[in-house]
């Protein structure tokens, strides 16, 4: 585990088999909720519902599905699980900021922020619990 919050941008100790297949997964966790999205708030029997909890329901589905993304990546990760879940993250960020960008929606902003702090979470959740007492 990252002794401090400087030692997850560093690539010492990083699988990169692992951190790719986290990036994929994240990617394309991001890509079936935009298409869910999309078809929620597009289909008539749905959108006036979406159109009204659509955003905080998102907000929950990404940040849950990035924790599971985050927990399954740190698990796989042999060593520093939790700098694989954080790396990871940038496939789920990367795709939000840059339809952030091109549609001015600051929601995407804090969309990729969430997924960030859902697969930190769960990087961190993956962690093995200590089995002894606290440190001399």
């Amino acid at each position: 585990m990252p002794e401090n919050f400087r030692d997850l941008f560093n690539f010492e100790g990083i699988n990169w088999w692992t951190l790719l297949g986290g990036l994929g997964l994240n990617f394309v966790i991001t890509a079936i909720i935009a298409i869910a999205g999309a078809y929620l708030g597009t289909n008539e029997a749905t959108a006036a519902f979406y159109s009204q909890f659509g955003p905080p329901i998102m907000v929950l589905v990404v940040f849950v599905a990035c924790v599971g993304a985050g927990f399954i990546t740190a698990k796989i990760a042999d060593d520093v699980p939790t700098k694989h879940a954080f790396i990871s993250s940038l496939g789920a960020v990367v795709p939000f900021i840059f339809v952030a960008v091109l549609s001015f929606n600051p929601m995407l902003f804090m969309m990729a922020a969430i997924a960030a702090a859902g697969n930190l979470n769960g990087g961190m959740l993956a962690v093995p619990k200590r089995r002894h007492g606290p440190r001399p």
